[in-house]
């Protein structure tokens, strides 16, 4: 399931966009469909649980690239994981990002780890490639 912070008219161009390119969760939620209580309220990560059928927080994984994702994640007791690139925490485009030298990408990944990690994050992952090995250690 996925949640975001654009409305549904948004999500209506933005969703179509998505499946082109292979990315069509089986639940989305706006703040629309939770009274305008998205991100931070934990409200986005239950409606998913209830199109899920997900019968607990414990079997959920909230992954963001934003600092309001984890705090979702967190506000609704699921475990939180932040990823660094192409996050708004690292604030770079990937062409700036890639012109850095790797000493650079190390400081400004580091300093963006524990942007996620004082929010909260239970754990950082670099990118979603990460993640299903990730969620295979973890979950």
């Amino acid at each position: 399931g996925s949640t975001t912070g654009y409305t549904d008219s948004m999500m209506d161009v933005v969703a179509k966009r998505a499946a082109e390119h292979g990315y069509s969760p089986d639940a989305l939620v706006t703040p629309d469909e939770v009274e305008g209580m998205g991100r931070p309220y934990p409200y986005m990560i239950f409606a998913n649980m209830q199109h899920l059928r997900i019968p607990s927080v414990e079997s959920v994984v909230k992954v963001g690239d934003t600092v309001a994702d984890i705090l979702e994640g967190k506000n609704a007791g699921v475990c939180s994981l932040g990823v660094l690139e192409g996050s708004s925490v690292l604030g770079l485009t990937q062409i700036e990002y890639e012109a850095l030298s790797e000493a650079e990408q190390r400081k400004i990944l580091n300093k963006a780890k524990q942007t996620f990690l004082d929010a909260g994050a239970d754990d950082v992952i670099l990118n979603l490639e990460q993640l299903p090995d990730w969620l295979e250690k973890n979950c």
